[in-house]
C-alpha cells in the first residue's frame, strides 16, 4: 500500500472538545460568511453542533438544510416535470415542527400546477404523490436554493455533521458529499464532514472544522480557502482518534447494503454490513479514507467536482476507440 506521507498523532478528545487541537490556533481570525447544510434534517444534533461552534469562533452562519432527513439521497434534485412544477420554501421548523437548535432555514418541496396538463399528460415528478404535497428538499436542492437566496456568494459551505461515515464508494450516494460538490460547481469553497456512525462526540468533530477552517484562513492570506473545483471530505472516527491522515477517498468502505435475492424473483434489502474490526494496520501504510476509518484515524480526502478522467486513461480510450466515428464503407 501507498504512503500517505502525513500522519499527525498525540491529539486527545478534550483538545477537539476545547477547539485547541493541533489545527486550531489561539488567536482570532477574521469572520467568515459560512452557509451549512446537510442530509440529516435541518433539526439533526450534528449541523446545529457546527454551527454553534463556528459561531462561536467569530463567523457568521446560514443554515439552509433539508426539512427532514435525506440520507443516501446522492446528488438527486427534485425537478419539475412538463406542467407539473416544484416550489421550495424556507421554512423555520422541520416538518415534524422540530426547529434547528441553532436556528437557520429548513428548505421543504411543494408540488405545485403549472398548466392544465399537470395529473393528466405530464405526472408528478418524484417523490410527489399528490399535487400540493409538501416534503423535503434533497441536500443538493437545499444547497442550491441557499446558494440562491444568500445573494452574495458565501466563503465556504459546510456540509454535514453527518451522522455515519462518508468514505469511499459510499460517497457517491452520500447527500453530504453531494451537497458540498454541489456547491463547489457553483464555485464556492466546500467542506464534508461525517462522523462514525459508532459515535456521537458531534462536539469534538465540530472543532476540528473549526480548526481546519481556521488553518485554511491563514494559508490562504485573503484569496479563496481552496482552489477551484475542490472539496474536502473529513471523516471523524469513533472513539479518541489515532491521529490524523490525509487520504484519498479510494474505494473502500465501512458500509455496504446487504441485497439478497428471494425465491419470488424480488431482491431484499435487509440491512447493511459493516467493516469496522481493525486490523491494526500502521498509519504510513493507509492510504484510503475507509481504511483510516475503520482503523481509528481522522482522515481528509481531496475531492474534485470534475468528472473529467485522467490524462492516461483519457488517451486509453482514444486509442480504445480509435476510427469510431468515422464513416464505414463496403
Amino acid at each position: 500500500m501507498k504512503k500517505t506521507g502525513v500522519f499527525i498523532t498525540g491529539w486527545t478528545v478534550a483538545k477537539y472538545a476545547a477547539g485547541i487541537g493541533v489545527l486550531a490556533l489561539s488567536t482570532q481570525a477574521a469572520a467568515l460568511n459560512i452557509m451549512l447544510v446537510n442530509d440529516d434534517g435541518c433539526a439533526a444534533p450534528g449541523i446545529n453542533a457546527l454551527a454553534e461552534t463556528l459561531q462561536s469562533h467569530g463567523h457568521t452562519i446560514t443554515m439552509y438544510a433539508p426539512a427532514g432527513p435525506q440520507s443516501g439521497q446522492g446528488s438527486r434534485l427534485t425537478l419539475p416535470s412538463g406542467d407539473c412544477g416544484v416550489r421550495f420554501e424556507t421554512l423555520t421548523s422541520d416538518l415534524k415542527g422540530d426547529e434547528p437548535a441553532a436556528g437557520g432555514y429548513c428548505v421543504s418541496a411543494v408540488s405545485v400546477s403549472n398548466g392544465e396538463d399537470c395529473g393528466t399528460v405530464d405526472h408528478l415528478p418524484m417523490p410527489f404523490l399528490e399535487l400540493g404535497q409538501r416534503v423535503s428538499a434533497s441536500p443538493a436542492d437545499s444547497a442550491y436554493v441557499g446558494l440562491r437566496l444568500m445573494g452574495e456568494a458565501p466563503d465556504l459551505v459546510v456540509s454535514g455533521i453527518n451522522s455515519g461515515e462518508n468514505v469511499g464508494r459510499s460517497t457517491l450516494h452520500s447527500g453530504t458529499v453531494a451537497a458540498a460538490v454541489s456547491s463547489v460547481q457553483r464555485e464556492v469553497p466546500a467542506i464534508a464532514v461525517s462522523l462514525s456512525v459508532r459515535s456521537d462526540n458531534y462536539a469534538a468533530a465540530a472543532a476540528l472544522v473549526a480548526g481546519v477552517v481556521r488553518k485554511l484562513q491563514d494559508n490562504a492570506k485573503g484569496d479563496r480557502l481552496l482552489p477551484p473545483g475542490v472539496a474536502l471530505n473529513i471523516n471523524y472516527p469513533a472513539g479518541t482518534p489515532k491521529g490524523l491522515l490525509f487520504t484519498d477517498a479510494g474505494s473502500h468502505s465501512t458500509l455496504s447494503i446487504d441485497l439478497q435475492p428471494q425465491e419470488d424473483g424480488t431482491v431484499s434489502l435487509d440491512g447493511y454490513v459493516f467493516d469496522f474490526a481493525s486490523q491494526d494496520i500502521p498509519a504510513e501504510e493507509i492510504s484510503e479514507e475507509g481504511i483510516a476509518q475503520r482503523e481509528g484515524y481522522i482522515s481528509i480526502s481531496t475531492l474534485h467536482a470534475s468528472f473529467n478522467g485522467p490524462r492516461a486513461a483519457k488517451a486509453l480510450t482514444r486509442v480504445s476507440l480509435h476510427g469510431i466515428g468515422d464513416a464505414e464503407t463496403d
